[in-house]
């Protein structure tokens, strides 16, 4: 949602209206009060937050918080495990999308390396 700023439009999003934190994601996200580690939940804010043409292209750059949980992570139905697996499907699903055309290897090396990275804050609960 976009207001008047001094006469210029801005997204709430991006000034807080809109701003979601850990354990709002959490209540919305996971089952069984369960809790994901902080440096996860900076990267899901980090999508959440995104301005790019990957996040406008899929709906959501005017995305309110319960519809991006529902659209990416389907809503209150995950663990720790099932939300890494799903940060990193995103991931690589943005990463595809905004290099398309370029090297397959090169591409696939990337999946790798996303992979590995989630996978190790998964299981270090950095």
């Amino acid at each position: 949602m976009y207001v008047s700023l001094f006469g210029y439009p801005v997204n709430l999003k991006f000034i807080g209206g809109y701003n979601m934190n850990k354990q709002e994601f959490e209540q919305l996200a996971l089952r069984n009060n369960e809790t994901i580690s902080p440096a996860i939940y900076d990267s899901i804010e980090r999508f959440y937050m995104s301005n790019n043409d990957y996040h406008a292209y899929h709906g959501g750059i005017e995305e309110d918080k319960q519809s991006f949980v529902k659209r990416v992570f389907n809503g209150k139905v995950n663990t720790p495990k099932t939300i890494t697996k799903k940060l990193i499907a995103e991931s690589i699903k943005s990463n595809r999308w905004c290099l398309q055309g370029h090297n397959k290897q090169r591409l696939d090396e990337m999946d790798r390396q996303i992979t590995e990275h989630y996978t190790y804050i998964y299981e270090y609960n950095m």
